[in-house]
């Protein structure tokens, strides 16, 4: 008869491989590091001030500079929530095709 010894490890195995897969849990994705560095305001040349197509350009800048922040925001927010942070209420990404 084989010893008790010889027949607890393989069963000590399984035990342990069973605890392993039961804790795998997805992995971590970290936000991109860019998402911490805050983007400057575009800037209005006061030679543009008379021009309507320059007004236009800048507030097509403006306004894809707040698209940008916003979806900062919600990658942000999207990585503390799935650390386990409390109280959030993250903004869904949009999927809107860009227009080009």
């Amino acid at each position: 008869m084989r010893s008790l010894r010889f027949l607890m490890l393989p069963l000590a195995l399984a035990a342990s491989l069973s605890l392993v897969s039961g804790c795998a849990s997805k992995a971590l994705v970290y936000p991109p590091s860019a998402d911490l560095a805050v983007e400057p305001k575009p800037q209005l040349g006061p030679e543009d001030v008379m021009s309507e197509a320059a007004l236009d350009r800048h507030d097509i800048a403006i306004e894809a500079r707040g698209d940008r922040l916003a979806a900062q925001v919600g990658r942000m927010c999207r990585f503390w929530k799935d650390l386990g942070m409390k109280g959030l209420d993250c903004p869904v990404p949009e999927t809107r095709p860009k227009p080009g």
